[in-house]
């Protein structure tokens, strides 16, 4: 049984496709690939935005075809909801975990990558 990632989607990553999708500005979290022969999306990065995901998707076109979103609550939310897409897809665009965001001791949901840090520094 295939994943899924549990957000909108897919829309064209184009700037006629974002504005169209993305009603609004909000901190939210993002998925960008393709569909294969089949129709199933295919994760190639996850990312997120703390504050606007429109202008964080706008930052990215050229460089994937599709992408998937959601809006979050909160950055912290969203910064959540990223680290689990990292877990569930392994996509080749992320070579690293998902970092927090700076002033925060947010913790991965799946993961202790943030304790061994910490322990280390």
């Amino acid at each position: 049984m295939a994943v899924k990632t549990g957000l909108l989607g897919p829309y064209r990553l184009t700037f006629d496709g974002i504005n169209s999708a993305v009603a609004r500005r909000s901190a939210g979290v993002f998925a960008l690939g393709h569909n294969d022969r089949n129709g199933n999306f295919q994760v190639k990065h996850v990312g997120r935005a703390d504050a606007d995901i429109r202008s964080k998707l706008c930052e990215c076109i050229g460089s994937s075809t599709l992408f998937k979103f959601g809006f979050y609550a909160s950055a912290k939310a969203a910064f959540e909801k990223e680290c689990e897409l990292f877990h569930d897809f392994s996509p080749p665009g992320n070579r690293i975990h998902p970092g927090r965001s700076k002033g925060t001791r947010w913790e991965c949901p799946r993961c202790r990558i943030f304790a061994t840090m910490a322990s280390a520094v």
